[in-house]
């Protein structure tokens, strides 16, 4: 049967990743029959033009049929996460929770010595929005998201609709996120059974903020999503957008829902939803487990977090780091970091808000190490993707090595998407994983040495008002 989550969701990728790393073993994103990675190699030989008219036209077949969904489906889609662990042997110091904020969670997991386990899951359903009628993408799921929350009372359900950044997917497929706002029974058997007594549980907790539209009590629909547009361009409009609109084939560049109030509330992908903390830490004061928040503003923030945290890791080896790793949102490799003593720094798209996160971690890296660049393909040219001279012009005083989409096909490089990480592993085959794990207060230590002092100079919430 297959899964419910698309492997490489972001929840999905985060607990096989952690789970890979935790066994010292790799863990591909995409598995994929031989015929399919065939496919994507030889498009990868063709113009990148090929690949940004073919790419959206191949995800419509895979998305789930809306109509044959079970609304209790949330237990299945725990006991597909937790299935990634079952092979782990003993108990762990350690387990995290909280949103799957990519790269940047999955390290900090690692480095925690244990694993992670999301507060957040993503269905991807068929039927989009063509000519990018907003209305239209809100009943495509409707029913759905209503029926989900009538069945689940511990669960929220966000439409999540960005035509631009998610263009090449949702003119076809549709998104359904759903959030954990409770300590699901599962969870709770997981941790009695996994965790050392007396161990540590760390909750994640993403601050980051959107406008959403409230469609009804534990139900919500976010227009737009994390890169160098806001959520009032989104829902008002600019001649940028109508520009990439008009490119693209969209009708429409206004995607407001009239009819419904608007708020400011949580990130879909990025921000925690309240309930699942205070569940969590009343568990664990009753059970005798150590509980810890660690909350930050901007998912970069928690890559700066996972980024110090490894430089510790490795000054408590007695080691230098070999390098850094920069990642971008689906493309991280936990174990050749662990192996190689790489200091992992995670973008969260390739936008221009990430290439300038990038720019002002820089002067923090030691000029003299090697910087693997893992350029994304993400085959659309969204108004706000950095180009290919601009990440040129950002790392030219680096010692830089590309390892992602290669710069004649970026970003709608197939080959990428299957190979990247090569390189990192042929450099990790033969070698151990065996860094020294870190705790609650080390995190807390770094945070308040590091991060809050930076936080305090400017709030860096990316939040439309």
């Amino acid at each position: 049967m297959s899964p419910l989550e698309s492997p490489e969701s972001s929840s999905p990728l985060v607990t096989r990743t952690v789970a890979a790393a935790l066994r010292d073993d790799f863990c591909n994103a995409y598995s994929l029959p031989r015929w399919q990675r065939a496919a994507l190699d030889f498009l990868g030989i063709l113009p990148r033009s090929v690949a940004l008219w073919v790419m959206p036209r191949a995800q419509a077949p895979i998305a789930l049929n809306p109509a044959s969904l079970d609304a209790s489906l949330m237990d299945t889609l725990i006991k597909e996460r937790l299935s990634d662990y079952v092979a782990l042997p003993g108990r762990f110091p350690a387990i995290t929770i909280g949103v799957p904020i990519g790269g940047a969670a999955a390290h900090l997991a690692v480095s925690l010595g244990g694993p992670f386990l999301p507060q957040a899951f993503v269905l991807t359903l068929a039927g989009g929005a063509l000519d990018g009628n907003v209305q239209e993408y809100l009943h495509r799921s409707n029913a759905l998201a209503q029926q989900i929350v009538d069945a689940n009372p511990d669960l929220m359900t966000i439409q999540h609709y960005d035509p631009v950044h998610d263009g090449w997917l949702t003119r076809r497929v549709n998104h359904l996120r759903l959030k954990l706002m409770g300590l699901p029974e599962a969870y709770v058997n997981f941790i009695r059974q996994r965790l050392l007594p007396g161990g540590e549980v760390i909750y994640l907790e993403g601050q980051a903020l959107w406008q959403r539209y409230r469609l009804a009590e534990r139900r919500v629909f976010q227009v737009g999503g994390w890169g160098d547009i806001s959520a009032a361009e989104f829902l008002s409009g600019s001649e940028r957008l109508e520009r990439y609109c008009r490119s693209i084939g969209l009708k429409r560049s206004n995607w407001r829902l009239d009819d419904y109030p608007l708020e400011l509330g949580p990130e879909s992908e990025w921000g925690s939803e309240p309930g699942l903390a205070e569940a969590l830490e009343q568990f664990c004061r009753q059970a005798g487990y150590q509980f810890r928040r660690i909350s930050l503003p901007h998912p970069h923030d928690f890559s700066k977090l996972a980024f110090y945290a490894m430089s510790q890791r490795l000054r408590r080896a007695d080691r230098q780091p070999a390098g850094v790793l920069i990642e971008m949102f689906s493309q991280y490799d936990v174990t050749s970091v662990e192996r190689l003593g790489l200091l992992p720094l995670w973008l969260i798209f390739n936008t221009e808000d990430s290439r300038q996160f990038l720019q002002s971690m820089l002067p923090k890296i030691d000029p003299a190490l090697p910087l693997y660049f893992s350029a994304l393909s993400t085959f659309s040219l969204t108004p706000d993707l950095v180009s290919w001279q601009d990440w040129e012009q950002t790392l030219s005083r680096t010692r830089w090595v590309n390892i992602g989409a290669r710069k004649s096909h970026y970003p709608a490089d197939t080959r990428a998407v299957l190979h990247w990480s090569r390189p990192l592993r042929g450099m990790a085959h033969g070698k151990v994983a065996s860094l020294p794990f870190l705790n609650g207060q080390d995190l807390q230590n770094l945070m308040d040495d590091i991060l809050v002092p930076v936080l305090m100079e400017g709030d860096s919430t990316h939040a439309e008002n």
